[in-house]
């Protein structure tokens, strides 16, 4: 539900992200076309085949991209967490997208309407290269991870996940939690939930991960990536 008496700082958000980088203007233009959403149950936000009316900013719980295949089986594939888009690249597509998003429990975003988002970069063509920018370092990410996902055993392509997951999630340093529960890591590794569970404490096991409520910690990251991408296990 959207929530215009919300206490979430909409410029505070904004300016982190492109509409920030190019001025005032541009950033107030922004605040003006932007509307809070609160959801405290997960929602369907915008149907597969459903052309996307606004282009949310997550603050605060995550929107999940959810496909499915001919026998009506779900699997996660896309995991959008705060400070990330829900989507660029749906905001300037002339299909709709194939795909559900539905947001989380206890989720906050700030929505822009994605037609008025179009008209705003057409006035500041300045913010494309920006907006590419972050379309490319998702798919980069993307075909990093499923490039890789054919070359090793299941314990690296669950390791790969997660530290593909903590730059998506922006982590800082070599220190990253990742707000995500086992269960949409087991769809997303397309696997289940007790073969998610054996690969989790594996890596919890050699050190590499540590878990909590809901989400898990990452001491070293360079580490995690080091054994993801090792030739071998041993």
């Amino acid at each position: 539900m959207a929530n215009p008496n919300s206490s979430v700082d909409v410029r505070q958000h904004l300016q982190a992200t492109v509409f920030g980088a190019l001025g005032d203007g541009l950033l107030d233009e922004a605040c003006h076309l932007a509307r809070i959403e609160h959801y405290k149950v997960p929602t369907l936000l915008c149907a597969a085949g459903q052309e996307p009316d606004y282009l949310r900013l997550v603050v605060r719980g995550t929107i999940d991209a959810i496909a499915r295949n001919a026998l009506g089986e779900e699997f996660s594939f896309g995991l959008i967490t705060p400070g990330g888009w829900a989507t660029w690249l749906n905001c300037f597509m002339e299909t709709p997208p194939e795909h559900d998003f539905y947001s989380s429990a206890s989720a906050c975003f700030i929505a822009l309407p994605a037609a008025e988002v179009r008209t705003l970069c057409e006035r500041h063509p300045k913010l494309y290269p920006l907006v590419i920018r972050q379309i490319g370092r998702r798919m980069r990410l993307l075909l990093e991870w499923t490039g890789q996902s054919v070359l090793v055993g299941p314990l690296q392509r669950m390791a790969k996940l997660l530290y593909v997951l903590a730059l998506e999630q922006q982590a800082q340093g070599n220190l990253a939690t990742l707000h995500v529960t086992q269960a949409r890591l087991a769809s997303m590794a397309l696997c289940s939930r007790q073969t998610a569970n054996t690969l989790l404490g594996e890596l919890a096991e050699r050190g590499l991960i540590t878990s909590a409520y809901r989400r898990f910690e990452v001491p070293d990251l360079m580490r995690l990536a080091a054994f993801a991408d090792a030739n071998s296990l041993a």
